[in-house]
């Protein structure tokens, strides 16, 4: 597994300025370390737009990937359970999450939001073939306290009614590209 922490920082500063009360944020590398896609929780748009969710909808509808591509998804937080079913349901459309990176478990943000169902990756995949769950390779905790106190400000924000207004323009939470060797053109430059 490369370092993924300077890319984890950037993913948790992209969700806290998108959706400050929610900064979930997921992107999704290519193999030889691309960024293809990356989104932010839109689930004021609709529920289906996890981080995750977003992304994988995205890619489908952006990029035509080849059958059993190994690519790898880097998000904020643990995917919860309809994150996961979207990464099992994608290899329909040939996309392939082979590694996942997280930020937070679901185990820490269950301090900060008790009501949240979701179970860890360990539990959730279980309940999958084996085939799929065994062909995943999980990674977690990068940045973990950054990710635990951008949640629990997050939090924070929501129950006091802080909440920004967000916009419902779909645009406004997900781009292509890897904006990272963009950001590093711009610099040399």
């Amino acid at each position: 597994m490369s370092d993924y922490t300077e890319l984890m920082g950037e993913l948790l500063e992209l969700g806290v300025n998108a959706n400050p009360a929610f900064p979930f944020t997921a992107c999704i590398l290519d193999s030889s370390g691309q960024i293809l896609i990356t989104a932010c929780n839109a689930c004021h748009i609709s529920p289906l737009y996890t981080a995750e969710g977003l992304a994988l909808h995205l890619l489908a509808s952006e990029f035509d990937c080849q059958q059993k591509q190994s690519l790898t998804l880097i998000t904020t937080s643990e995917p919860d359970d309809l994150s996961l079913m979207a990464i099992y349901w994608a290899r329909c459309r040939g996309i392939h999450i082979d590694e996942i990176i997280y930020g937070i478990s679901r185990t820490e943000l269950k301090k900060i939001w008790p009501a949240d169902p979701s179970q860890g990756l360990d539990v959730n995949l279980k309940r999958f073939p084996e085939e799929f769950s065994s062909s995943i390779s999980i990674h977690g905790l990068v940045l973990a306290d950054e990710c635990f106190d951008a949640f629990e400000e997050g939090k924070a924000m929501f129950d006091r009614g802080d909440d920004p207004v967000r916009s419902m323009d779909i645009d406004q939470y997900w781009m292509t590209g890897d904006w990272l060797i963009d950001d590093w053109e711009e610099d040399v430059e």
